[in-house]
Formats: structure tokens, C-alpha cells, sequence
């Protein structure tokens, strides 16, 4: 049986542009950002450092993706992958209405835990659930 990196290569090498040019035009923005801040207009690290309480569910989205992403757990119980999605959406909600309620700025410290939280949720209540035939 092939490794699902040798099965899906013509995938992987179209994710790996799509990655690239998001990383470019990201890059692109902010260039042009910068150049226009005397204008008025903020720069993405602007925008971050001001907001960084109301964006905490950003920062949790970004753990949780990270670890779907690279650290994707699967299991073979017969079970629908959208309960896990609705729980990880419950807490961005959540998150959402309680960044835009605080008044205090959380710290860099607070924003990591938050960050390692939203990870180890979608890991744990996120999984990959498996059909009969993926099983390996």
C-alpha cells in the first residue's frame, strides 16, 4: 500500500502553491500597507498590537487549525466529524463575545495558552474520523 504522500502528489504539490501565493500576497499587502500609513491606514501589526483582546478568538482559531493541520488525530469510531466542528465553533463564539467584553489587555503569556487551548481542543474533539475502507 502507497503512503498517502506518494498517492496524492499532484495535490500536495497544488497545496504548496496555493500556501505560497497566500504567503506572497499576504506579504504584498503589508507592503503596501506600510507604505500608506501615513495616510491613515494601519498596518497588520498595528491592527494586532491594538487589538489584541477582541482577537483572541483569531489566536485560538490559529491553534486549533494548526494542530488539525500538522497534528490531525484519527480514529476509527463510527462517529460524524461535524459535532467536533460544532464544539470548536461553540468556543470561538465564545470567545468572540468575551474578547469583545473585556477591557483588560491579556498579556503574551495568556494569548500562547489560549493558542495551546484551541490545539489541544481540536485535537481532542476534533478528530478525523475514519470510513471502513480508509482504515489501513
Amino acid at each position: 500500500m502507497k503512503p498517502l504522500s506518494e498517492k496524492n502528489k499532484n495535490a500536495l504539490k497544488i497545496i504548496k502553491i496555493v500556501v505560497a501565493a497566500l504567503l506572497g500576497i499576504m506579504v504584498v499587502i503589508d507592503i503596501v500597507l506600510v507604505s500608506l500609513e501615513d495616510r491613515g491606514f494601519p498596518t497588520f501589526s498595528e491592527v494586532i498590537k491594538n487589538d489584541r483582546t477582541s482577537l483572541i478568538w483569531l489566536n485560538f482559531l490559529l491553534g486549533g487549525l494548526v494542530a488539525k493541520v500538522f497534528y490531525n488525530r484519527k480514529v476509527t469510531t463510527k462517529e460524524h466529524e461535524i459535532s467536533g466542528f460544532f464544539t470548536f465553533l461553540a468556543m470561538l463564539v465564545l470567545l468572540f463575545f468575551l474578547g469583545k467584553l473585556f477591557t483588560i489587555q491579556i498579556e503574551t503569556p495568556y494569548h500562547l495558552l489560549i493558542m495551546v487551548c484551541g490545539g489541544i481542543l481540536a485535537y481532542r474533539a476534533w478528530p478525523q474520523y475514519l470510513k471502513d475502507e480508509d482504515t489501513p
